[in-house]
């Protein structure tokens, strides 16, 4: 029989899956219509960033294309695919903190994680890239763990920097990884006085190797297929502008406004791992696993800062950290019982079982939610009027009157459209974010944009109105808009409409479509070209 504490942690586990489970059909959101179009594209033969771009390192794309050969080009495919590598991180997280906080801190750690990751606060339900940040920075630092008490130290040092480069290739945020793992061997370094430069020499080689090793791969595999420039700019250029519109007071306003939510939503867990970060350092087994907890924190931290735009999904990358605090309130309680009861371990359970028990209770709520409403009921009341449940049907009209050749232009943020519809985007610019940006790449991106399109004489084109769509801001290029309007005028009438509210879509085909005046703040509007190609 296994273990009490295991039987929690399974517990939890299979709670979150059930929902994930239910939550499988709910339609993608744009990030993740994104991720899986690249994919999308990738298994049709093309590379990243020639035929549709983003800022993003290429890691996570290719993530994508191997979950949709996999589990299928469908929602739930990719849903799927989410599913098993949030259950790889929880096991990986496990092994982690098991030799550092005993079974049942290791457990509590495990389900905590499984637990908040899944929360709506920070985008759990979706397929984001910083979940796959999270199962390659995890599996990169139990192999340094592990490295410390093997005989087989350079190849599991070396296998630790081959995850930590997958981590930096599936979002830049996990480069803050990497220093984790030299910081690391010259902690134990120091540890093992006196300092030998040498093994700590080829110990940091082994490291920057596997490290080095998937990003000389990315960059060699850009060249080799034409998309270096493309590469280049997106995600170092553009990248690097991006980064820089917010400033600090904004960003600090930008923190609060989304920590106080996560902690909101599953306060037992957050109390106790605030508790464990201060209790740690009073006792003296506390001491010798506190340097490796903060460490790993506060690169957690930092993992979430770029931009300081502080997304809701960039928060899951600070959760392993927060879990095994969390774990750490578990495995002191054990320590401060130990001195008083023989039957401490019992004390230890009962406070796992209850801390679980109750955390649990935001997963069956959003279990009974899921339950009650169908998906595109669902979508609508985590996204708001966004177009994803529609969509799937505007995508699915564009398929059948198109040939799979063909490519079509969608005015908007939303490349799940490409990705239902099986068609090429007709521009790279798949994000009408960057085009809005306060940025020096904004009217040249505009420019290609504007050029793809018109070249490429797409059979529709989607507009979405939606200003989630587009981030209008004052200070923003304005070009693309005198085009669109002319261009559509000129080339194109409205065939099906998707007028948006919270509570229900009107739909419009044809002559209604046509002379449809928008009443909603959010609609799609299809639009076929009036002349022959």
């Amino acid at each position: 029989m296994p273990p009490l504490t295991l039987i929690a942690l399974a517990a939890a586990v299979v709670a979150v899956m059930i929902v994930r489970l239910q939550a499988a059909p709910v339609p993608l959101e744009r990030d993740e219509g994104e991720y899986a179009l690249m994919g999308q594209l990738i298994l049709n033969g093309a590379p990243p960033y020639l035929e549709a771009a983003s800022m993003k390192f290429p890691g996570t794309y290719y993530a994508y294309s191997a979950i949709l050969a996999v589990f299928g080009q469908t929602v739930t495919g990719v849903h799927m695919g989410l599913m098993a590598v949030n259950l790889f991180s929880t096991v990986i997280l496990y092994l982690i903190a098991r030799p550092l906080l005993g079974a049942a801190g290791a457990a509590l750690a495990g389900a905590a994680f499984v637990i908040m990751s899944a929360d709506t606060s920070v985008c759990g339900l979706a397929g984001h890239a910083t979940q796959f940040v999270v199962v390659f920075a995890l599996a990169g630092i139990w192999l340094l763990q592990e490295s410390s008490r093997s005989k087989r130290r350079m190849p599991l040092l070396w296998g630790s920097g081959l995850c930590l480069g997958l981590a930096l290739l599936m979002k830049q945020s996990g480069a803050f990884f990497a220093p984790f793992g030299f910081l690391w061997i010259l902690y134990e370094a120091l540890r093992r006085r006196p300092i030998s430069c040498k093994r700590l020499l080829f110990e940091s080689g082994s490291l920057a190797g596997g490290i080095a090793l998937p990003c000389a791969v990315v960059l060699a595999l850009m060249a080799h297929q034409g998309v270096f420039d493309r590469f280049w700019f997106w995600t170092f250029d553009y990248a690097r502008a991006y980064a820089s519109e917010v400033d600090l007071k904004t960003g600090i306003e930008c923190f609060q406004s989304r920590m106080v939510p996560i902690i909101q939503s599953n306060p037992v867990i957050w109390s106790m791992a605030f508790a464990g970060m201060i209790g740690i350092w009073f006792t003296e087994s506390g001491r010798k696993v506190a340097p490796f907890l903060l460490v790993f924190f506060l690169f957690s931290f930092l993992a979430v800062c770029p931009s300081l735009y502080f997304r809701q999904h960039y928060f899951v990358q600070l959760l392993p950290a927060a879990a095994l605090y969390a774990g750490v309130a578990v495995w002191a309680v054990e320590k401060a019982a130990a001195k008083y009861t023989a039957k401490y371990k019992a004390v230890q359970f009962a406070i796992l079982v209850a801390v679980v028990a109750f955390s649990l209770k935001g997963v069956f709520s959003m279990g009974r939610d899921l339950a009650a409403l169908t998906p595109d009921q669902f979508s609508r009341v985590v996204y708001g009027a966004n177009p994803f449940p529609e969509s799937i049907e505007v995508a699915e009209y564009i398929r059948k009157n198109t040939k799979p050749e063909d490519r079509i232009a969608v005015m908007g943020s939303e490349p799940q459209i490409c990705f239902y519809a099986h068609r090429r985007p007709a521009t790279e610019h798949i994000y009408m974010y960057g085009l809005m940006e306060p940025q020096p790449f904004a009217l040249r991106m505009q420019e290609e944009m504007i050029a793809q399109v018109e070249k490429s004489e797409p059979p529709f084109l989607v507009f979405a109105t939606a200003t989630t769509s587009w981030h209008w801001r004052r200070g923003s290029e304005e070009k693309v808009f005198a085009w669109i309007d002319g261009y559509i005028n000129n080339y194109y009438k409205a065939v099906v409409v998707a007028d948006i509210y919270l509570d229900h879509t009107l739909w419009l085909v044809d002559k209604e479509a046509e002379y449809f005046t928008p009443e909603s703040g959010s609609q799609l509007i299809v639009f076929k070209r009036k002349t022959a190609r």
